[in-house]
């Protein structure tokens, strides 16, 4: 494309770049992006705030202005660093936030190709006016039993509470879980006759149905006038990144320019990671140079690591297993030894699932995320409820059914139910144990509730 087209074009991609943002990154002048080019000190400030805005509704969903700009600067430096960003101009400009236009466009636009940095904003500020709920099917433990230090009752404890206490607490628990549980089943009828009451009412054919919101918006239009003005910003915000897709090769274009190493009489430097996609400086002009070759030269000794250790856990749990059943046959009175190979077991199990959980490769396969609630008639898919996805780029029938949901969370109670059971004979030996040296003692058991019929 000719530079002279480009450069007309340019005014109209960036106003279409500007739009697509969420507040406060829509208030952002044009203009702004031109004079960040020449490090205008005036633009500076300005950018720091809208890299801080946008990072921060990534991060934590919402954006709070905070008081200094030099906690902009810190968050922005350590996020675009846990992102991958290794130019050396960029780390050392100063926490005031007075220079640097050029490199935070440059950072800016790093974003908007590594990360999909538009795309993952519109997404996160997208309208919901359907019905939903979040499934998650992973393993997570819970991070005490990682340490059994956590585990071990302290005696003599001063102003330890009497076990009564205890027994009244359990029961608390129970009588909210109980009225959650009641409130919950509440919910899902309440849904169930709102999905059938408004079938063939959605101009959707796939879903078919309105949703709560949906058919509270027609009985009462006049409370949602707030949420109109939110369907219609967003509205607005598409269609400009409609544009922007179009006119995003004249943005790029511009950006050689900013590049251009005669433009600022520099000469070109290395590339001091391969997976960067802009250049960097020479890493022995400052500490920061040794200082990202050592957290790279770090992740790339964690990932060999963790390899090694799931291999080495792998071939110490089944010499375990052989060991046990050796043990068994050879060593039948010895308790102790047994049980210090099932609690090792346990924190080998507990620490692998961990590592599964937090794998993004392992929650490829799993239930995990908020999920899109349909209802489906049997003349049209064999089950009552399906759950698709509220990603825009997949199918509502591709999704899974409430069937699968109810299976899976059977099977996960059988085990809970079968770990409980196994808990609470060992506790029972324990007992019994601790009972053989005591003499002249009656130990009576709590009285059994009767199950509510």
């Amino acid at each position: 494309m000719d530079r002279r087209q480009s450069a007309a074009r340019l005014p109209g991609a960036v106003e279409a770049l500007r739009l697509s943002l969420p507040p406060p990154g829509s208030l952002v002048s044009p203009e702004t992006f031109r004079l960040a080019k020449f490090d205008r000190p005036e633009v500076s400030i300005t950018f720091w705030k809208l890299l801080y805005s946008l990072l921060k509704q990534i991060q934590d969903g919402e954006w709070i202005a905070p008081a200094d700009t030099g906690t902009q600067v810190r968050f922005v430096k350590s996020i675009v660093l846990s992102h991958g960003y290794r130019r050396l101009e960029f780390f050392q400009l100063p926490s005031d936030g007075t220079e640097g236009s050029r490199e935070l466009l440059l950072v800016f636009s790093w974003l908007l190709c590594r990360i999909g940095l538009v795309e993952k904003l519109l997404t996160l500020n997208r309208v919901k006016p359907w019905d939903e709920t979040i499934i998650c099917m992973c393993d997570a433990p819970l991070k005490s039993l990682m340490d059994r230090r956590n585990l071990v009752p302290t005696t003599h404890r001063k102003g330890q509470r009497d076990v009564r206490y205890l027994q009244w607490l359990n029961g608390r628990l129970q009588f909210r879980w109980r009225s959650c549980h009641t409130e919950q089943q509440e919910h899902c009828k309440l849904l169930h006759k709102v999905h059938a009451c408004t079938i063939g009412s959605q101009t959707n054919p796939t879903i078919g149905h309105f949703s709560v919101i949906e058919a509270d918006v027609v009985r009462q239009p006049d409370n949602y006038k707030e949420l109109l003005q939110l369907m219609e910003s967003e509205s607005s915000q598409l269609e400009a990144f409609l544009r922007w897709k179009c006119l995003e090769s004249v943005y790029w274009c511009w950006m050689e320019t900013v590049l251009d190493p005669k433009m600022e009489g520099v000469k070109p430097h290395n590339v001091c990671n391969k997976d960067s996609i802009l250049p960097s400086t020479d890493l022995g002009c400052c500490g920061i140079g040794k200082m990202v070759e050592e957290i790279d030269r770090c992740r790339k000794d964690l990932v060999t690591l963790c390899n090694g250790l799931l291999e080495l856990a792998k071939s110490r749990k089944l010499g375990c297993c052989e060991k046990i059943q050796a043990k068994k046959q050879e060593q039948l009175g010895e308790r102790e030894l047994y049980r210090a190979v099932r609690k090792a077991q346990e924190v080998v199990e507990l620490k692998l699932s961990d590592l599964k959980c937090h794998s993004s490769a392992f929650r490829i396969n799993q239930m995990h995320g908020p999920y899109r609630l349909v209802f489906k008639a049997k003349c049209l898919k064999g089950s009552k409820m399906d759950h698709g996805r509220s990603a825009p780029n997949k199918a509502i029938l591709e999704g899974i059914t409430a069937a699968d949901v109810i299976h899976d969370l059977r099977k996960k109670e059988a085990r809970l139910k079968a770990e409980l059971k196994q808990r609470q004979e060992e506790s029972r030996q324990k007992v019994h144990e601790a009972a053989e040296g005591l003499g002249q003692v009656f130990f009576i058991p709590p009285m059994k509730r009767r199950e509510a019929e």
